[in-house]
């Protein structure tokens, strides 16, 4: 092989890495298509994968989440076998976990949650569901949300809200958006608090706006003594 040959091989290779590195990483992202105007989601219902990270443990599963705006939401985590581990249902003042394998209840007011077992990172979901300003032209801003604490937003070209944090430094992020029933579904949310408590929740088969049984957002107390959250020792 000539020496001049050899080069010409050489930087063909060295372009075509360069071209994989780079190229790739910097294409943009394709627009989602399929959109309703003014069309949101008033209820979901999706099979999750979920994952929470705290500074004593980090625990996953999976199970299923229901949700129904302004801020009712029920998450039902399961065994690999299929058996409800836990429960937890929010109407967006209370929160409250049941764990039917030891018959028990834990249940309070979101602002008194205690702030260990990655229990504060849960108050957050209703600040997640919030409803929050469109976009731009620019694609941040700050905003007074409804617990009055101002938070920055970012959106990305198409308008999508990306991720919005708090100066108190809580931070939720927004990933991978699909279109279900002519509205834009993040793929998964990521929730974190100042003490780098996380929540992950991936929606796998998201269903959008079909109708919810009222039932399956109330938990079923009967035969189960309820304690509040100072007495919960984790699942």
């Amino acid at each position: 092989m000539s020496p001049i040959y050899q080069i010409i091989v050489k930087s063909c290779l060295i372009l075509t890495v360069f071209l994989l590195l780079f190229g790739c990483a910097s294409s943009p992202k394709k627009p989602l298509t399929g959109l309703v105007p003014g069309r949101e989601v008033e209820t979901l219902q999706s099979p999750i994968s979920i994952s929470v990270k705290t500074a004593e443990r980090s625990t996953g599963g999976h199970g299923f989440l229901i949700f129904k705006r302004p801020d009712r939401f029920h998450i039902a985590v399961l065994s690999p076998f299929g058996l409800t581990l836990a429960d937890i249902y929010s109407d967006g003042e209370r929160l409250t976990c049941t764990i039917p394998a030891r018959q028990t209840a834990y249940s309070g007011f979101i602002t008194d949650l205690p702030d260990r077992e990655g229990l504060r990172a849960w108050a957050m979901m209703r600040w997640v569901v919030e409803r929050t300003p469109v976009a731009g032209p620019a694609l941040f801003r700050e905003h007074i949300n409804g617990a009055g604490v101002r938070e920055r937003l970012y959106y990305d070209e198409q308008g999508l809200l990306e991720r919005k944090e708090t100066e108190e430094g809580d931070r939720v992020v927004y990933r991978d958006y699909r279109t279900v029933s002519g509205v834009a579904v993040p793929e998964s949310i990521e929730l974190s608090n100042r003490r780098d408590d996380t929540v992950r929740i991936v929606f796998e088969e998201p269903e959008v706006n079909l109708p919810v049984d009222e039932s399956m957002l109330k938990p079923n107390l009967k035969g189960i003594t309820v304690l509040p959250f100072s007495a919960f020792q984790g699942f």
